[in-house]
């Protein structure tokens, strides 16, 4: 038996015992050790391997598969959790970056059925003559799976897994010059932005941590230069963004509320941001 989304999990108010175990079945140490990294925020392997009386081998096992299931996420040697808070108080010494940052397969499980909707609610507003700029982030590359029935279409995108999936499509894929940045597997940098000015977009899909009153956030940087050129170079910029993201905040505001054409997401938005999209004139779709 192995833990799932769908498991039932320890009541958050629970206290998960701390007294050592060493014939708990794996299911039932998984679910403690996820309210412990849940309560803590972090987590060692050698700490888990000392407090349920089982290998580091066991516990790293123990790690992976809750990772794998969108749980946790996993660094060297510890796993951390996944809400903003534990993200904001740096435990365990983790860099400031490693703490920003999800890691991408972790975010790409999270929210697999939102972004699915959200996806085929985008291509429905696509056609073989429109010429698309497609965003960084796990919801457009979700929509780029949706795109290879579209025979014809011009792709242009910084995203080298997009590129990766368009490549035997009937799509024509173009792609900036610029730097890998090997977290995202993106295209970023100077001449990723100079060349993504020389173009023009029909429609811009566009990808976000974060969706607040005070406009849309992302967490790196350098792809965000690239983000301002599709938005500043398209007709129609439609942001794709599930309810999970809504009130939360990251590094780098990407993008004023007022530059969103379109936000295509699975729920409605809490009532303070509905008023203020409705406010920016931005067009809401809550995807089926």
């Amino acid at each position: 038996m192995v833990i799932s989304n769908s498991a039932p999990i320890l009541a958050a108010t629970q206290e998960p015992q701390r007294t050592k175990q060493t014939t708990l079945p794996a299911a039932v140490r998984q679910q403690r050790i996820f309210e412990l990294v849940r309560q803590d925020g972090y987590v060692r392997v050698s700490e888990l391997a000392k407090h349920f009386g089982i290998s580091q081998m066991s516990a790293r096992r123990d790690l992976d598969s809750l990772s794998r299931q969108g749980l946790i996420q996993r660094s060297q040697g510890a796993a951390v959790a996944l809400s903003a808070e534990a993200a904001s108080n740096g435990h365990g010494g983790l860099s400031d970056a490693d703490m920003r940052e999800l890691q991408y397969e972790t975010r790409r499980r999270r929210q697999i059925a939102a972004k699915q909707s959200i996806a085929r609610s985008a291509a429905v507003l696509l056609s073989s003559d429109d010429n698309i700029a497609l965003d960084v982030g796990s919801s457009v590359l979700t929509l780029a799976r949706e795109l290879s029935k579209h025979a014809g279409m011009h792709v242009f995108t910084n995203h080298l897994r997009v590129a990766s999936l368009l490549a035997g499509s009937r799509c024509v894929v173009l792609m900036p010059g610029g730097i890998v940045r090997a977290q995202e597997l993106s295209i970023c940098g100077e001449q990723a932005v100079k060349d993504t000015a020389q173009r023009w977009f029909s429609k811009a899909f566009i990808g976000l941590s974060g969706l607040t009153e005070d406009g849309g956030f992302d967490s790196s940087p350098e792809d965000t230069l690239v983000k301002h050129a599709y938005i500043k170079h398209a007709d129609q910029v439609i942001l794709l963004c599930d309810s999970s993201k809504f009130g939360k905040r990251s590094l780098v505001r990407a993008c004023a509320l007022d530059e969103i054409d379109v936000l295509i997401t699975d729920s409605p938005p809490p009532r303070a941001l509905a008023a203020a999209l409705a406010a920016a004139s931005v067009k809401v779709l809550v995807a089926n």
